[in-house]
């Protein structure tokens, strides 16, 4: 077997694990899989669907007034809750907050932030699309999708307005440089973000296959970029936001610059 040959042997055994991984961490306990309501907290405390207590936010944090018998319990540890519970999280972020075990089944409740305003997200137990997953479907891994790239940062990082997955919220991107490559002989262009939370680079974009067999749009993340600037595209990776799988999502979509007119038959399909 030839060295390159060899590299593509790698390439595709570390792909299948990287999907079986991702179809773990889609199906596991309170996962993506069982979410059962979004709900943006007003800012005077008010009843809420689907658990007790009173719950409401103002620009800097969010708070659940719980009574006794209510039956919250925090979601790390399962220490009681009683009185006023106060949260924060970071602009885009999102904490498994408190479970409430006064009914037949625990109910998580993940707080997050998306525009400077809180919401909630009830997760059950277990729900028929958890049930009933069996993975998310994929292109056959290619070699030829993955794909030597150029990035120059920014001198400062420039944000942009960017639409969601819901029609009643917009995002800012923080847009960290341009990655520049080369497909069947033509050059493109794509506006990397800084990845929320973490630094790390990733890539939001429309292809030709959006609505024919792919999400509305996907992204790719990164692996820091060598010291001249190489970066590789592997589009094998390509993945599925969570508005694919739910309605219960605010996910950000690409920046206008952000438009492939090509498919990329590679990642990630649209799920069953």
């Amino acid at each position: 077997m030839t060295s390159l040959e060899n590299e593509v042997t790698t390439a595709e055994a570390e792909f299948g694990a990287w999907h079986r991984q991702r179809n773990d961490a889609l199906a596991e306990d309170f996962g993506l899989l069982t979410l059962t309501s979004f709900q943006w907290l007003a800012t005077e405390p008010s009843a809420v669907d689907l658990v007790p207590g009173l719950w409401s936010a103002d620009r800097a944090v969010a708070a659940l007034n719980a009574g006794a018998s209510d039956g919250f319990r925090m979601y790390d540890g399962g220490t009681p809750v009683r009185g006023i519970l106060t949260q924060t999280v970071a602009e885009r972020g999102q904490k498994m907050w408190v479970r409430w075990c006064g009914g037949p089944e625990a109910v998580a409740v993940e707080l997050a932030r998306r525009d400077g305003r809180y919401l909630i997200r009830t997760r059950a137990a277990s729900t028929p699309a958890q049930q009933n997953f069996s993975g998310v479907p994929v292109f056959d891994f290619d070699p030829d999708w993955i794909i030597k790239g150029s990035y120059v940062p920014f001198g400062s990082p420039q944000v942009a307005r960017i639409a969601t997955a819901r029609s009643d919220t917009s995002l800012a991107a923080v847009l960290a440089g341009e990655i520049t490559f080369n497909h069947q002989a033509s050059n493109y262009r794509l506006l990397a973000e800084f990845e929320p939370g973490t630094g790390a680079l990733r890539v939001t974009f429309h292809d030709a296959t959006n609505g024919l067999g792919t999400a509305d749009w996907r992204f790719l993340d990164l692996p820091p970029p060598a010291l001249d600037g190489t970066v590789l595209l592997d589009f094998n990776r390509a993945q599925n936001y969570p508005f694919a799988f739910t309605g219960y999502a605010v996910c950000p979509a690409p920046v206008a610059a952000n438009q492939l007119p090509f498919a990329v038959s590679a990642g990630e399909k649209l799920p069953a």
